[in-house]
């Protein structure tokens, strides 16, 4: 599996874990490895059949499972997650462009 998205991922979850605690919500280990799962499925697809950005992916399943409205930005993961974002972006577009 790329480095970038495995790195990418991690990121995501320990900056997803930490923005859900500000808002006192708890990301247990269950739903954690379900939403690593539903991102590496996603994030390992060729670029042209990913449909969702890692920020959507995060927000849609947290709407889901937590019945509440959630806009999580890059940002809100963290610098290292924001900068992993901008990579896998970067990765896309010129795999797009092949």
């Amino acid at each position: 599996m790329n480095l970038l998205i495995e790195n990418l991922v991690k990121e995501l979850i320990i900056g997803a874990k930490k923005s859900l605690d500000n808002k006192e919500i708890l990301l247990d280990k269950k739903r954690e490895k379900i939403l690593s799962n539903i991102l590496l499925t996603e994030l390992t697809k060729p670029s042209f059949q990913q449909s969702k950005t890692p920020t959507q992916i995060i927000n849609d399943f947290l709407c889901k499972e937590f019945k509440e409205y959630f806009d999580f930005t890059p940002h809100d993961f963290g610098e290292n997650a924001h900068k992993l974002i901008m990579e896998w972006g970067i990765k896309k577009a010129k795999d797009m462009n092949e």
